[in-house]
C-alpha cells in the first residue's frame, strides 16, 4: 500500500495489518475514496455516481442500446434494466424500441435529464479537479493515456 494511502487511516501508522500493494487494491481504494467525495458533494441531491454514469454515457452516445450499455458497464442486465426503469420513471431518460427487434430499447436524455446533467457539470468538473490536482496537467493527460492502455490490454 502506498504512505499516502497508509497515512489516510490511522490506525495503520501503528505496526497492524499489511495491506496488498498491487495495482488493483491500489485502484480499488482510490475508486472507494473517489465515491466517498462524490457522495460529499453531492450530498442531499439524489445523484449517484452510477446515475450519473449511466447518464453521462447516454448523454455521450444517444440512442445506444440497454445491453450496449450494461456491456460498457459490465453490469448484468437485470441490474441495468431497474436503473433504467428507474431513470424512465423520473423522466431522466426515453427509451425507443429498436426497429428491428422489438425488445430491445434506443436511450435517450430527456428535457428533464440533459437539464440534471447541467445542473452538476460544474460540480464534476470541480471534484475532477480536485481529485487530479495533485498531479501536473501532463501528468493528468499521462494518467489518462496509462488507463486506457490498461483498460485496451484487458478488455477482451
Amino acid at each position: 500500500m502506498t504512505k499516502a494511502a497508509i497515512k489516510a487511516v490511522p490506525e495503520l501508522n501503528d505496526p497492524g495489518p499489511v495491506l496488498p500493494d498491487n495495482i488493483g487494491f491500489q485502484i480499488r481504494i482510490v475508486q472507494m475514496r473517489i465515491f466517498r467525495e462524490f457522495y460529499r458533494m453531492f450530498e442531499h441531491s439524489g445523484v449517484s455516481p452510477g446515475m450519473h454514469t449511466v447518464l453521462s454515457i447516454i448523454r455521450d452516445n444517444p440512442g445506444i442500446r440497454q445491453r450496449a450499455l450494461a456491456e460498457i458497464l459490465m453490469v448484468r442486465e437485470p441490474n441495468m434494466t431497474r436503473m433504467v426503469q428507474s431513470l424512465h420513471a423520473s423522466e431522466m431518460i426515453s427509451r425507443q424500441v429498436d426497429r428491428t427487434d422489438r425488445r430491445a430499447f434506443h436511450l435517450y436524455l430527456t428535457v428533464k435529464g440533459e437539464a440534471m446533467m447541467a445542473s452538476v457539470a460544474e460540480r464534476i468538473d470541480s471534484l475532477e479537479a480536485m481529485l487530479l490536482s495533485p498531479l501536473r496537467p501532463e501528468e493528468q493527460v499521462a494518467l489518462r493515456d496509462y488507463l486506457d492502455r490498461i483498460l485496451e490490454h484487458i478488455e477482451h
